[in-house]
């Protein structure tokens, strides 16, 4: 099995070498989705606002792959650790059938309430057609979007992050090639607007979940014999963690979801300048997203080998990055939020809302990573 020993060497160098592969990966994806904000802020502000109101929708489905996500990084990185070899191929292939068929229903069921839905959040009945046009596509794409996420937990717990981190890397940069082509009809294509966001979005998902899987299984990380064999136990297992993970996740798409239904009240642009903020955001913690998908594969294959002390070490350590990333971002914020968020969106009020939300916001995000850190260490450890 191709797998990189976690519980040797340097604590930090371990960490760090885990973690940097996810960084340009998580990056690069999340620098990619705040430069499309910017094309659809070329289109309007009312672009802007449909594109707003769809995420936390978004958010609510990225939450339930990623609790899966957890769930299987958790059980497989504590079975490396402890050397039960067939076991981690089960627990691989099995979280592949499950995120797979939870994601393919909740998408279809996220598409019959897409107008019930939107128009609860505040949603004025001029954006519903946008909001269709996206996820229309997108919808879809959210199964191959959380198989690939799966692939990628899996590579990681077994201590493999260099080809994931790799293939996100080249995925975002091909739909950053595509958004605008697709947008805005260039080289003789249709102007798709939204719909073409969405379409090269799902494109890349599925050259990242073949590739993905090619990896997985010739990584021997998965079996495809025997697949129902043991499938409820294993989920058992995976969602053991993986459903309050779940919970964990689904509080910012909650909070997200109630925001913006009282930003609606106030206003289209309104609710556009906080997705603009939200975009940017994202960008300033991209590090920590990476720390804490790195954190967990650490802590689980060190606490099943029983190297106790190296946990302990790799947890404080990840804490104290965390405060120290989370000053460091929030100065620029503070300074030039305005400037930023003017990149993406030129509106006056839409620059007002976002640089007010930039220079109060990003002062907790040291406290977040400490979050972030512990909740995926907790997870790892199956508590």
């Amino acid at each position: 099995m191709s797998q990189k020993d976690l519980t040797q060497g340097s604590v930090p160098l371990s960490l760090a070498k885990l973690t940097a592969p996810m960084v340009m990966g998580v990056s690069s994806s999340i620098l990619v989705q705040t430069l499309e904000m910017g094309f659809i802020g070329q289109l309007s502000t009312q672009h802007v606002a449909a594109i707003t109101f769809t995420f936390p929708l978004v958010m609510t489905l990225t939450s339930i792959a990623l609790g899966i996500g957890i769930g299987t990084s958790s059980v497989i990185a504590r079975s490396v650790g402890s050397g039960a070899a067939e076991e981690v191929k089960r627990l691989g292939s099995h979280a592949l059938i499950l995120v797979g068929c939870a994601a393919a229903a909740l998408s279809l069921l996220a598409w019959f309430a897409i107008d019930p839905l939107f128009i609860a959040l505040g949603a004025s009945p001029a954006l519903l057609p946008m909001i269709h046009s996206y996820l229309d596509i997108y919808l879809p794409g959210t199964v191959l979007f959380t198989m690939t996420m799966i692939a990628s937990n899996i590579m990681r717990a077994n201590g493999s992050a260099n080809i994931p981190g790799t293939v996100m890397t080249v995925g975002a940069f091909v739909n950053l090639l595509l958004d605008p082509i697709l947008i805005f009809g260039w080289f003789g294509f249709p102007r798709m607007e939204l719909a073409g966001a969405a379409a090269a979005m799902t494109t890349v998902r599925v050259f990242t979940t073949a590739v993905l899987f090619y990896y997985v299984y010739s990584g021997n990380m998965v079996q495809l014999h025997n697949l129902v064999q043991g499938f409820w136990a294993s989920s058992r297992r995976i969602l053991h963690i993986g459903l309050p993970a779940m919970a964990t996740q689904l509080i910012g798409p909650v909070t997200a979801a109630l925001i913006t239904r009282m930003l609606a009240q106030h206003g289209e642009i309104v609710v556009a300048g906080f997705g603009v903020a939200g975009r940017i955001e994202a960008v300033a913690a991209m590090v920590l997203f990476a720390l804490s998908g790195s954190i967990g594969p650490f802590v689980g294959q060190n606490w099943g080998a029983r190297k106790f002390s190296r946990v302990r070490d790799g947890v404080k350590a990840s804490y104290q990055f965390s405060m120290g990333w989370g000053f460091i971002a929030a100065i620029p914020l503070f300074l030039f939020g305005a400037d930023i968020a003017a990149m993406i969106d030129a509106s006056p009020i839409v620059v007002e809302v976002a640089a007010f939300y930039l220079a109060l916001v990003p002062w907790g995000y040291g406290a977040w990573g400490v979050l972030m850190m512990a909740s995926a260490s907790f997870n790892a450890l199956g508590k």
